[in-house]
């Protein structure tokens, strides 16, 4: 699959490597048969997903499902997988197993023009499915820590499995993504304000509300719950009926004491109308200043005294979809679970934007 809007560079990305089990040993005709089956896997898999987002390459017995977004994305499109072959009644079956990793990779133009993805991260994310026993789900430790901080739903979503080493005696610790409700359930929440299955009614209702106006109210209440915020907003999206419905159900969030505070605050980010173009997203946040390097190691720095490590990469990602040094902070503090140094850290970035 072409996917030339991605361009080439180096980027860090959440790659599902996904094998068919077996799949070699089958004669030619079921092989056909078998692919045919499996693209409809991965299309249905990737409708949650923003196209300009996300690369399939083909290898052969499998595909590599490259997510240049929400590390989110990787973990529902392997379920998706996992429960559409798990199901299928065809004959013969299609069994699955999957490795997912978060890694640097680099796009690149093959010789037919075509984008491809190369590097540690789609490499780590081979090694970690050979692992994999069939219709299992393994992940890195790289991706475990940094999709476990997301929100406590996440974080039990997987078990330690252990240590293992691989052909060039490269050891790498790997975590098993649980079958069980609670996959099932978040595998419906929106991604973007978009849907596992845009035929579900749960897309019918969260397509009603601005994809923007979303990420308002999440950064909204994030400043009130941390990364919580977002796995709240996108469960509130699917059962509101409007947007003054939405804004009451994320109000019963917070605390009674702050409620009303709150709801002032709701109701600014609500009635703050999306804005598309660049120049103007700077002009409303009141600031001119660049997003260079000099900022984003200070973001990193102030980031990883609250969380560790995993700033880096977060800082990274932030910075790909931050128009203004503001916002830029504000999707980096839903990363911080602690209300105080949720907003020490808002503190220190107003002074340093």
């Amino acid at each position: 699959m072409d996917a030339a809007h991605l361009g080439t560079g180096n980027r860090i990305c959440s790659v599902v490597f996904v094998d068919l089990v077996r799949y070699s040993e089958e004669p030619v005709s079921k092989q056909a048969e078998l692919k045919t089956r499996f693209d409809t896997l991965v299309a249905a898999a990737l409708e949650h997903a923003p196209v300009a987002d996300r690369l399939v390459l083909d290898t052969g017995d499998g595909a590599a499902l490259c997510f240049l977004g929400d590390p989110e994305d990787a973990l529902f499109a392997a379920n998706t997988l996992r429960t559409g072959a798990r199901d299928a009644t065809e004959s013969p079956a299609l069994t699955l197993r999957m490795g997912i990793n978060l890694g640097p990779v680099r796009v690149v133009k093959d010789l037919n023009g075509h984008s491809n993805v190369i590097g540690d991260g789609i490499n780590v994310a081979q090694r970690v499915m050979s692992f994999a026993a069939p219709n299992q789900i393994l992940v890195s430790r790289s991706y475990y820590e940094v999709v476990s901080r997301l929100s406590p739903e996440y974080a039990q979503l997987f078990s330690y499995v252990g240590l293992h080493r691989d052909k060039h005696v490269r050891e790498h610790e790997v975590y098993e993504v649980q079958v069980g409700a609670m996959l099932r359930d978040l595998e419906r929440e929106p991604t973007g304000i978009e849907l596992a299955s845009s035929a579900s009614a749960e897309a019918g209702a969260a397509s009603r509300f601005d994809p923007a106006l979303i990420e308002r109210l999440t950064t909204a209440l994030a400043l009130e719950m941390g990364p919580m915020a977002k796995l709240i907003v996108r469960r509130a999206a699917q059962r509101a009926a409007d947007e003054s419905a939405l804004c009451d159900m994320l109000a019963d969030n917070v605390p009674e004491t702050k409620r009303e505070a709150f709801r002032r605050a709701l109701a600014r980010a609500a009635a703050t109308g999306p804005v598309s173009d660049p120049a103007q997203r700077l002009r409303a946040h009141g600031t001119m200043r660049e997003i260079g390097p000099a900022l984003l190691d200070r973001a990193e720095l102030l980031l990883s005294q609250r969380i560790g490590p995993l700033a880096r990469v977060l800082v990274r990602e932030a910075a790909r979809k931050a128009a203004t040094p503001r916002e830029l902070f504000e999707r980096l503090a839903l990363h911080i679970d602690d209300e105080r140094a949720r907003r020490l850290f808002l503190d220190e970035a107003e002074r340093t934007t």
